[in-house]
């Protein structure tokens, strides 16, 4: 057993009391999209939103662009949509009712997963998803690739305590980098009014 595998797999054994290491497809239902014909597609708002890939998705849920009346694959709201094509891993949560294409699977938790939970839960391990995706021809991974993920899972009240204060450390951080965005809005507007008040006879 060479060094980088003997370590893995003390760092995979070492959980805290009560958890353990389970696969995604025990805790949650996995549903990969499908592509309707493309005569069901629509411009304008008729049938449901389709997504078909990380293309459409947004901050934290995808914003529609295309939307289809005769939708295979359906996608709930409060399911994790994560991203099984090029690029793999990437994830969304889908706000609406909505059809996803083969771009797309929809992970729906079941009584005994937190939806945040395994939403960070599976972002963590995002680069575990693209590295099984890079062994294809075509940068994808299955549903049975979901399936079979394993990640750490403590007692339900556990997964939710922990999903809460990750919730509210993301709050903060996304307040400090709003609030950073403006000052750099503010800083990079600098030139132009400062030239303008010359202009003006003010400098």
């Amino acid at each position: 057993m060479n060094v980088d595998t003997k370590q893995a797999k003390e760092a995979k054994s070492k959980l805290p009391e009560g958890w353990r290491w389970g696969r995604l497809g025990e805790v949650c239902d996995i549903i990969a999209g499908q592509s309707p014909p493309g005569s069901t597609y629509r411009k304008i708002p008729e049938g449901l939103p389709f997504f078909q890939g990380k293309a459409d998705f947004g901050l934290l849920n995808p914003v529609p662009r295309v939307w289809c009346v005769e939708p295979k694959k359906v996608a709930l709201p409060g399911d994790i949509l994560i991203s099984v094509r090029a690029p793999v891993g990437p994830t969304n949560v889908a706000d609406v009712k909505c059809c996803i294409g083969r771009g797309l699977a929809a992970i729906r938790c079941g009584g005994n997963s937190d939806r945040d939970f395994i939403l960070f839960a599976i972002r963590h391990f995002e680069s575990h998803l693209t590295e099984k995706g890079a062994g294809s021809t075509f940068e994808a991974i299955s549903r049975h690739d979901l399936e079979q993920l394993e990640i750490p899972l403590p007692p339900l009240a556990e997964q939710r305590r922990i999903a809460g204060l990750l919730k509210r450390q993301m709050a903060i951080v996304e307040k400090g980098r709003m609030a950073a965005e403006e000052e750099l809005q503010t800083i990079n507007a600098l030139p132009a009014a400062l030239m303008r008040r010359a202009f003006d006879g003010e400098i």
